[in-house]
């Protein structure tokens, strides 16, 4: 999540008035973790009833090398979400330690993990893996694949060690994905096949080089003879796909190192904002996939939460003093501020999808809202998402002229507006997505209300109101 930046030296973070997760919360996420543990050492014993005891030479040296892969940088595939090399050792644990011994390598590899982590993350991560290796090792054995032996002939190691391996390394794929989107479930209440889809569409035809090279380092360490010494030969192309893989995520953060640096200047330009746009985001990830928005348009959808009120930087100079009732002056500078965010934005590539959602974040379903007088379906889905998100923080926040609403109030008063000003499915979805998680309201500090004044918030519901019963007969941009 982008962090909230401080807006001055002088003045204080608005904060969340959140409680400590419940006790049943956490006890949920501890009942999830134990089971999927409990399951790995289930899943061993039944391996080991049915193919035989690990190879132990074979699991020590894989264990050794896991841990090493483990403790890499992962492939960063968004929020909390990375792949490690040691998916490789893995694999090649299958036909070299058999069923039993990948889920001691899988386990033991994140166990023991020089990376620094939560611990129930550590552990949840060692059980996941015990879990996908042993299922792994099960596949490989069912599809006909063996020890390669030093007699394999080529069309042998094709038909009964590269193919079971590809195979098992598919359905290691999928039970990992559905293990992490129920860790989603228990932890955001995300849906545990939207998560795990999402995840396996990320995850790219390239994730299966891995699998390519464990079955090199198979044929090194068995066929060719080189036994223990081929886990050295093997650490070149381990490291050489940790490269390939890993490039997408240093123009994933270098995008996001971006998008904090252009939020940072909002924020400092105006403290009542600091952390407004990260909790929009927020909110806008729950909503994503409840209307149909897959992972790469969640992505999208994100940057242009963020950067959404980004042109209140360019009109903040035109801005009136705000004293008293929202005026005329007050909506005719502020409805300038979505147009000035696009052109702001214009020329930075990877935020071009975001720029629609940017531009109409604040036209209404009855076609009365602003720059375009866009109306239903003609508003782009983005747009009507940040809409909901947006008007829901603001009824969640302290403003000088009033308190922030609870969850349920807020949601209430978005419901009255189904139809005029919001888009009936999104809200619906937001309130799915707050049923499982709660959201409480964001308390702004006495020092901040009193450094910024009396100020209007042009995202209150009030104002698009005051808009729509002004709107201006003028041609907006579509």
């Amino acid at each position: 999540m982008p962090e909230a930046l401080q807006a001055s030296a002088s003045l204080s973070l608005p904060r969340r008035r959140r409680p400590r997760p419940s006790e049943q919360a956490t006890a949920t996420v501890g009942i999830y973790i134990t089971s999927v543990c409990l399951l790995a050492v289930l899943v061993a014993a039944f391996d080991w009833r049915a193919s035989g005891p690990p190879t132990w030479n074979p699991v020590i040296v894989l264990t050794v090398l896991g841990i090493l892969g483990s403790s890499l940088r992962e492939r960063e595939l968004g929020p909390h979400l990375g792949v490690s090399v040691a998916t490789v050792i893995l694999a090649a644990a299958l036909p070299l330690a058999g069923p039993a011994g990948a889920v001691i390598v899988g386990f033991l590899s994140y166990l023991g993990s020089l990376r620094s982590q939560r611990l129930r993350t550590r552990i949840f991560n060692a059980g996941m893996t015990g879990v996908v290796g042993g299922v792994g090792g099960l596949v490989y054995s069912l599809a006909g694949g063996v020890y390669p032996g030093e007699d394999n002939d080529p069309l042998g190691l094709l038909v009964r060690v590269a193919l079971p391996l590809v195979l098992a390394y598919v359905v290691m794929t999928l039970v990992n994905t559905i293990l992490i989107g129920g860790m989603a479930r228990v932890t955001s209440g995300s849906r545990v096949w939207d998560v795990a889809l999402r995840t396996f569409r990320r995850l790219g035809g390239g994730y299966l080089t891995h699998a390519l090279i464990a079955f090199l380092f198979v044929v090194l360490w068995a066929p060719v003879g080189v036994g223990t010494f081929s886990a050295v030969l093997i650490l070149g192309p381990m490291f050489i796909a940790q490269w390939t893989l890993s490039r997408d995520s240093v123009e994933r953060r270098s995008h996001v190192r971006t998008v904090k640096t252009i939020v940072a200047a909002l924020e400092e330009a105006n403290p009542y904002s600091v952390g407004h746009s990260a909790r929009v985001a927020e909110l806008c990830d729950r909503i994503a996939p409840r209307v149909g928005i897959d992972s790469a348009g969640a992505e999208v959808l994100r940057y242009a939460a963020l950067l959404h009120d980004i042109g209140l930087i360019a009109v903040a100079p035109r801005m009136p003093r705000a004293s008293g009732p929202v005026d005329l002056d007050y909506l005719v500078t502020i409805t300038t501020h979505p147009e000035a965010g696009v052109r702001m934005l214009r020329g930075i590539d990877f935020l071009s999808g975001a720029r629609p959602g940017i531009l109409h974040h604040h036209e209404r379903v009855d076609g009365r809202g602003y720059p375009a007088g866009l109306a239903g379906e003609e508003i782009p889905l983005f747009a009507r998402v940040i809409a909901a998100a947006d008007a829901f923080d603001s009824l969640t926040t302290t403003r000088s002229y009033r308190g922030a609403l609870d969850q349920e109030a807020a949601l209430e008063v978005l419901r009255s507006r189904v139809g005029t000003h919001l888009d009936g499915q999104v809200v619906e979805a937001l309130a799915e997505a707050l049923a499982t998680r709660r959201w409480w309201p964001t308390v702004i500090e006495e020092d901040v209300r009193s450094a910024v004044g009396d100020a209007h918030d042009h995202d209150d519901p009030l104002v698009s109101d005051l808009y729509a019963e002004w709107s201006p007969d003028a041609e907006g941009v579509r």
